[in-house]
């Protein structure tokens, strides 16, 4: 009963991981393939292939060295928006392999590439926000913020596999808690923004 409930939940965590680093978790998914620690759905077996897996390593290194430039990073991670679209609905799309392929497909592009797209537009739009102390910290700042997100992109698709092995409840907890941290972030941040600014009397 609870297998649909998995499969969604792990196609979310890797649809996030590629918010944060697109080729990352399609690089994860294509290696456990590879090793046939996983088996893919037909219409995705491409993914478990020798030369996807030699696009995705080559893809995967130079998406993390492009990351540490500070003005090109930011710059090409807007452009590449579309590429988080479609690897968050393939990553959604292979656990959801068993289901018909109107409804595996349906919800790959509707849940994965949606919550890929949010969070790799979200991601960009605090790059592009933090510019200006990457620029003041000499760029050790941007250092930090691009390891930051390497992890994020790990920390995703390390909970995905716990939650094949420890089932559906630990995804769940994950997603809860990250939407909990988002609302108080979120409410934080728009009281900062709207709080009245006061002025020194003389």
């Amino acid at each position: 009963m609870n297998e649909p409930i998995v499969a969604v939940i792990i196609g979310l965590l890797l649809s996030v991981s590629a918010g944060f680093r697109t080729t990352l978790p399609l690089l994860a998914v294509s290696l456990l393939a590879s090793y046939h620690e996983i088996t893919l759905p037909q219409d995705v077996a491409w993914l478990g292939s020798d030369p996807t897996l030699i696009v995705l390593a080559v893809g995967c290194v130079a998406e993390t060295i492009v990351h540490f430039v500070p003005v090109a990073g930011t710059y090409i991670k807007a452009m590449v928006t579309p590429l988080a679209f479609v690897a968050g609905t393939l990553l959604m799309a292979v656990p959801l392999g068993h289901q018909s392929p109107l409804y595996q497909w349906t919800l790959a592009a509707t849940l994965g590439g949606g919550a890929a797209t949010l969070t790799h537009l979200g991601v960009t739009g605090a790059r592009a926000m933090t510019a200006p102390a990457n620029v003041a910290s000499l760029g050790v700042f941007g250092i930090i913020w691009n390891i930051g997100e390497l992890f994020f992109s790990i920390l995703f698709a390390v909970v995905g596999w716990l939650c094949v092995l420890g089932g559906w409840i630990v995804g769940a907890v994950v997603l809860l808690g990250l939407l909990v941290v988002a609302v108080v972030g979120s409410v934080k941040a728009f009281g900062r923004f709207t709080k009245p600014r006061t002025t020194a009397v003389s």
